[in-house]
């Protein structure tokens, strides 16, 4: 779970989804991104409380898609069987998360497809220009690629993530595309994208088509 200055979300994001991870064997892996409004202290009291099963690693700013990349990594360093990454804003709903659970075993990768979007119709227009983005610059057809709903078989992830250079920006739909051509075994499950716990996006709108001009131009480039 990347975090980033979400002091008003994290509480209730983390409290919601550790009982619903409870009957697997891991660990909640909070990656804090340099938050500067209040995350870290609340982060800090809560893995003193959940301390067998909560960790957080914090680091100094690099941005989402690179901070996801550096959970990845982490997780698989240590030996890991799968990976499971949600956002900290709430949007998250844990209640898909068995049926994404059920499927690991025939799939190397499982997809929260975000089928409706109660955030705003702002939002569920950038998902259709990230899916225009991708496949017009690359070729690959990526339902959802910019979802933070996703599990996946840790084995090869690491073969994976090391194509993606420090410098790409939305790492985390790069690693779709990455995903796609690595003929990894996709399936996706429907699920409800809710609003924000609390709190604004960290990307308005207006910042987000600009950063979808740049994810072409990073693609491009890539090959």
């Amino acid at each position: 779970m990347p975090v980033y200055n979400e002091a008003t979300a994290i509480r209730g994001v983390v409290e919601e989804w550790l009982p619903v991870l409870g009957g697997i064997r891991g660990v909640l892996l909070v990656m804090d991104d340099g938050s500067t409004d209040g995350t870290s202290e609340i982060l800090r009291e809560l893995q003193q409380r959940h301390a067998d099963r909560m960790e957080v690693i914090r680091h100094a700013n690099r941005g989402h898609g690179q901070t996801v990349l550096e959970g990845y990594r982490t997780a698989c360093d240590r030996g890991v069987e799968f990976v499971f990454q949600i956002d900290s804003d709430g949007q998250c709903d844990p209640k898909f998360f068995p049926e994404v659970w059920r499927l690991r075993k025939d799939f190397d990768v499982i997809y929260g497809r975000r089928v409706v979007r109660q955030d705003g119709w702002k939002r569920k227009v950038a998902t259709w220009v990230v899916r225009l983005a991708v496949f017009c610059s690359t070729g690959v057809i990526c339902e959802d690629a910019n979802t933070p709903y996703r599990l996946m078989r840790a084995e090869r992830l690491p073969d994976v993530v090391k194509r993606i250079p420090p410098t790409f920006d939305l790492a985390n739909i790069a690693l779709a595309v990455e995903l796609k051509r690595a003929r990894w075994r996709h399936a996706s499950v429907p699920i409800v994208f809710r609003p924000r716990l609390a709190g604004e996006s960290k990307v308005p709108f207006s910042r987000f088509v600009f950063k979808a001009f740049e994810l072409v131009g990073d693609l491009v480039r890539r090959g």
